[in-house]
Formats: structure tokens, sequence, C-alpha cells
């Protein structure tokens, strides 16, 4: 008995030491993971709807400041759908009778920096590149003067065609990568688990949800580059901080 006792006395002194000093605390930091889905109708009117929308994954590291960098791809959508429309093929584009243009990039795929910071309650994120600088999407688009009108500004002509005898252009749009993260998430502890933050968020013209998890084993590093800060300064007055 003495002997036992003996051995698990180095145990309890450290236990308690670990629980005096606080270093035995679970905390945030570290290295997460996370992905999610979001959209928005960015046009819609008597006979237009534009649709957009990007499925996403991340990495982030989160440092004892509350700082995370990190890492995000996004393969991006979008479908601008028109009421009252025959079929049209041109420049290799068709477009079904009920679709006025589509993301036709070879590679919608997008990689960024990532950004963000923790307040001790939430956790926002954004992409860590300024939107003149992100590599642009290709939107090809019907260009009837009804489908167009408000979205072929700077646009590229890549074929004509005929429709009820009529000379119609499918054209090119510069579409932006937009940024799929808007407020702040709800970080919890799991019971028994890692630290983990969901945000969603649904409202008439658009919807986010996203979920990330603190993961152990892996180490990742990012270096921060001045863009990243900026917009990591960017997100944090935003949000007063």
């Amino acid at each position: 008995m003495r002997r036992l006792r003996s051995s698990l006395l180095p145990v309890v002194v450290l236990s308690l030491a670990l629980f005096i000093c606080g270093c035995g605390k679970a905390t945030p930091t570290g290295y997460w993971e996370g992905k999610g889905k979001s959209s928005e109708i960015k046009l819609k009117d008597n006979y237009r709807q534009l649709t957009r929308s990007a499925d996403y994954e991340f990495w982030f590291v989160l440092d004892e400041q509350g700082n995370a960098t990190g890492e995000i791809d996004l393969t991006y959508d979008a479908v601008l759908k028109v009421e009252n429309l025959p079929s049209f093929s041109a420049a290799g584009v068709s477009l079904k009778p009920d679709v006025g243009g589509k993301i036709t990039d070879l590679n919608p795929k997008r990689h960024f920096p990532l950004v963000g910071y923790y307040d001790g309650k939430k956790l926002a994120l954004e992409i860590g590149q300024p939107e003149p600088a992100r590599p642009k999407l290709e939107f090809t688009i019907r260009a009837d003067p009804g489908v167009s009108a408000g979205l072929a500004g700077g646009h590229v002509s890549v074929g004509e065609g005929t429709v009820g005898g009529g000379p119609v252009q499918v054209i090119k749009v510069p579409m932006m990568p937009f940024s799929p993260f808007a407020g702040g998430a709800v970080v919890e502890k799991r019971p028994g688990g890692p630290y983990a933050a969901s945000y969603e968020e649904n409202a008439e013209k658009y919807s986010i949800s996203w979920s990330a998890r603190q993961m152990g084993g892996e180490q990742r590093k990012v270096q921060i580059t001045p863009e990243m800060q900026q917009a990591l300064d960017d997100l944090r007055r935003q949000s007063g901080h």
C-alpha cells in the first residue's frame, strides 16, 4: 500500500500544479478546420433572377491574441434564370430556355489566404485578399437586351447565333469572387471534446452556413502578408474591436 501511494504522489502533485497554474486548461487556440456553403440572390426583378453561390473548405491557426490566419478553397457557381426564353447555342455555349447566363470559367475554384479573430465569444472570418486583387470568374450571358441590361458592362463578345431569324450575341462578363462570410460564429467547448464554432443565417435573398472545429495533431503556419494584416485590421474595425 505504501509503495502504491508513493507511486501516485508525483501524479497527484503534477495534477495539482496544473490546476493551480491553469496550464492544463483547454483553450481554443491551435489548428482548426471548417467548411460551408453560401448563396445570394444578387438580382431579382419581374423576369430575371441571378443567384450566385460558393462551397468552401478552410483551415486556420488561432493564436493566443485571438488572431486567425490560414487558407480557404472555394468553388463558385452562378446562374441567371430568365422567363420565356427560347433555347440558344453559340460559340460553344448552350443555354436552356430558362437560363440567360451561367459560370463558364474552366476552373471555378479559387484559393485565398484567410484571416479572422476571436473575441472570447465569437469567431469572425474573412478572405485575406482585397476584392480588386482576386482573379475574376468568367460568366457567360446571352446578350438579348432584356437579359443583359445592367449586367454586360465591360463585356467581351464571344460569338453570335440566330433565334427567330434575328442575331443574338453571347458575351463574357467578369464576375468577382465574393466573400462567403458575414457576422461572427459562437465558439463553444464540446463536452469531452474540442472547441467548435458554427454560423447560420437565412434571409430572403441570402443564406450562409459554415462550421469549424479545433483539430489535434497537425501543425501549420502562415506567414501573414501586408494584405492579410490589412484585411484583419479592417475586420476588427468593422466589428468594433
